[in-house]
């Protein structure tokens, strides 16, 4: 990959693995776990407030380039979130790991960097409810209601979504001719956490489709007492 000039790269891997070794000047950075409620404006308000500060506490400023063993859930939900507040990503999942001899953590100078919340990245749990196309990301099993996460009371999915296992966007020549959807078509995801979702949401930008991922998903979704299928 031909880095843009004046990249700033981001490390999403474990901390472990980022200490034994990273690309000079990679920050670290896994936002694979925040959880937020996003459903009134204030709220999204305040993220874009978290994300101001995170962008200037760290550093960033577009272009950022993150790296990964592949094409992680942890990178594909770190990067959703930069790019949901306005910075321009990259993801670099492979041909990094040569160059990774860096052992001493980088001090970046502040940035003036604000964040400006990309909406048409994302679905809030009202806007999904309602979306005409809202594709399921998460296991047959976990759509049919049969599993569910040990913190999550029952299981269930989104009424009226569609199944597309996450296993499908691994394979993205002829995905879109399989999943029924054509470029510059606007489509929701969703999985448990914004995670698996972040993954597909990537893959159908990459391919045209205009993604829009539902970042609290069923963790959220149950948490708010909204009504499921089956």
């Amino acid at each position: 990959m031909e880095l843009p000039k004046d990249a700033v790269l981001v490390d999403t891997r474990p901390r472990p693995a980022y200490e034994a070794g990273h690309l000079p000047g990679a920050r670290h950075l896994d936002l694979s776990a925040p959880r937020f409620r996003l459903r009134e404006e204030s709220e999204l308000r305040a993220l874009e407030a978290g994300l101001t500060e995170l962008f200037q506490t760290l550093g960033l400023k577009s272009p950022v380039v993150l790296y990964d063993e592949g094409l992680t859930s942890r990178l594909c939900r770190t990067a959703f979130f930069l790019g949901l507040g306005g910075l321009e990503v990259r993801l670099w999942t492979e041909g990094w790991e040569e160059l990774a001899t860096e052992k001493e953590t980088p001090k970046p100078e502040p940035s003036d960097t604000l964040a400006h919340l990309q909406r048409d990245w994302l679905l809030t749990a009202d806007e999904a409810a309602r979306h005409p196309l809202l594709l399921d990301v998460r296991s047959p099993e976990e759509h049919k209601g049969l599993v569910h996460p040990p913190c999550c009371p029952r299981g269930g999915r989104i009424p009226g979504s569609r199944n597309a296992p996450l296993e499908l966007f691994f394979e993205p020549e002829g995905l879109l001719a399989r999943l029924g959807l054509e470029p510059g078509q606007e489509v929701g995801v969703y999985c448990h956490s914004g995670a698996r979702s972040a993954v597909a949401f990537f893959v159908l930008r990459r391919l045209g489709v205009r993604a829009r991922n539902y970042l609290g998903s069923m963790h959220e979704w149950l948490q708010e007492g909204l009504p499921t299928e089956p």
